[in-house]
């Protein structure tokens, strides 16, 4: 039987003894940069239950499947026993806790967003794009990730994802892997979502009228008719490639399917899988942008979600 054991660390530095996770729920999106952790421990009322724990490390089959700050901690008392619920996120949460100082740049690279939004916390990069954008605004109350990560939505129309310590693009093919009849899928759904999808996007111009705007075409022939209005401000500069973006984005993730898999299939974010269809001789190949990993005493599953 695989056992799951949880390292914590007091706010000074010093480790606190390991103890067993009856269950746990790791979930990491290429959305954010920041993976979240829901972990429980059955534990004794020993000299160290109040202390407060800022770090944290969980480890399955004695490989590290998390690690990060810990934003929670409850201990509960009750007929069951005494337990230890924590919440934490991964190192990438300070991207998003720190926010950006708000500022305007002139003939800023992707290279030095990086350098001087997310360089300074300690993370590498491996972008395979690169561009420049005339102008770009960092407004108030974005974080240092949203500062960068819609800078590249702009420029090079690809979006940044966090992998472990480094920086990437999501981009398709990227590392393979394949989901056959042999692998142990417990249940696999496929999801159609039409009722995000945008139809047109109109920009209000100079005189406020909207006399200017973007169609989807794709919208078009699915007969899906959703208009939005645009309103430029020094943020949205460049008011047609921001009119676009938000027809993509209506558009991601449209078609996604969800699989569920026995045991921990730990596989890194942006990867592209290959899915066969029982029954059909189909295949779908998508990339892997969400992934919950969840353990209990009963077994443990792994929630895979392809678009």
């Amino acid at each position: 039987m695989k056992q799951a054991q949880i390292r914590t660390w007091t706010p000074d530095g010093r480790e606190r003894r390991r103890e067993l996770v009856t269950e746990f729920s790791c979930i990491s999106s290429v959305d954010t940069p920041a993976d979240s952790l829901r972990a429980v421990v059955l534990t004794d009322l020993g000299s160290d239950w109040e202390e407060e724990i800022a770090e944290l490390e969980l480890l399955y089959d004695g490989r590290r499947i998390f690690c990060g700050m810990c934003d929670r901690q409850i201990v509960s008392m009750g007929a069951q026993g005494r337990r230890l619920t924590l919440w934490g996120r991964s190192e990438g949460a300070v991207l998003l806790d720190n926010e950006a100082i708000p500022q305007e740049y002139s003939r800023i690279s992707v290279e030095q967003m990086f350098q001087r939004h997310i360089r300074p916390y300690g993370f590498t990069a491996n972008l395979e794009r690169s561009a420049v954008l005339e102008h770009y605004q960092v407004s108030k109350g974005v974080s240092e990730w949203e500062a960068f990560s819609r800078f590249c939505q702009r420029a090079v129309k690809l979006r940044p994802y966090l992998d472990g310590r480094t920086v990437r693009f999501l981009l398709p093919g990227r590392g393979r892997r394949v989901i056959s009849s042999r692998e142990p899928v417990l249940r696999m759904n496929r999801t159609v979502r039409r009722s995000e999808v945008i139809s047109q996007v109109l920009v209000r111009d100079g005189q406020g009228r909207y006399s200017s705007g973007i169609d989807n075409s794709e919208a078009k022939r699915l007969h899906i008719r959703r208009r939005r209005c645009l309103i430029p401000s020094a943020q949205w500069a460049q008011t047609s490639v921001d009119a676009g973006l938000r027809l993509e984005e209506s558009m991601r993730g449209r078609v996604r399917w969800e699989v569920e898999l026995a045991g921990i299939a730990d596989w890194e974010l942006g990867c592209e899988v290959l899915l066969a269809v029982p029954g059909t001789g189909q295949y779908f190949r998508g990339n892997l942008v969400e992934r919950e990993l969840r353990f209990r005493e009963s077994g443990a599953v792994s929630r895979l979600v392809l678009e």
